[in-house]
């Protein structure tokens, strides 16, 4: 029988998880780019209140059409989350919980999933596995038949997590200019794109 905190719970996130999801979000940055940001960047107070900000405003809901947010739950503590719906026109990494509606275009044939991130806490419990899968299975749902997902081309945790999980690299790579509530970044960051089938073509004989 599983211990109590390491049962994984992912439902679709509520207005009450949002300072939950802020601090995954926020702590997600500062450990896991921690060789590729600035210190003064990550651990400015600016940093975490802006995000904070931004999660408790929950504007979510209405940032793209059929997309969801779900979150990782254990011992009853939000411990990540996942946000996922139609494929963006025009990709911007860190968009999550803050784009203003109607300022993103989205196309039809393929979802997408817009920001994914865990506590450090919650690294190896099995959790951010839990919560792909969920992902996977709503756009899958809505009918997509693959999708694609954005990450710093120099995060190796981050592309091996998403390689074992069935995403492969599309070759496609942009430069990532910052988070969308801080000032840019010293140094523009690239980002690779990765893709996944999420529906099997079938054959009639």
């Amino acid at each position: 029988m599983r211990e109590p905190w390491r049962v994984i719970e992912i439902r679709a996130a509520r207005r009450t998880d949002a300072d939950g999801i802020a601090a995954a979000h926020i702590e997600g940055w500062r450990v896991g780019y921690r060789d590729l940001l600035p210190d003064d960047f990550l651990d400015a107070p600016e940093f975490a209140a802006e995000r904070l900000a931004r999660w408790r405003a929950w504007r979510w809901p209405d940032f793209a059409p059929g997309g969801q947010l779900f979150v990782a739950v254990l011992a009853g503590q939000v411990v990540g989350f996942g946000h996922c719906g139609p494929e963006r026109l025009q990709a911007t990494c860190d968009q999550s919980g803050g784009a203003n509606p109607g300022q993103v275009a989205f196309a039809d044939a393929r979802g997408e999933v817009y920001g994914f991130y865990l506590h450090p806490t919650a690294w190896g419990s099995g959790a951010a596995t839990a919560l792909m899968a969920r992902c996977s299975a709503h756009l899958r749902g809505a009918g997509f038949p693959s999708a694609v997902l954005w990450v710093l081309r120099d995060n190796p945790r981050a592309r091996g997590f998403y390689e074992k999980a069935g995403w492969a690299p599309t070759g496609r790579e942009l430069l990532f200019l910052g988070p969308q509530t801080t000032a840019a970044l010293p140094t523009p960051l690239p980002e690779v794109q990765y893709a996944t089938v999420l529906l099997t073509a079938t054959v009639q004989v």
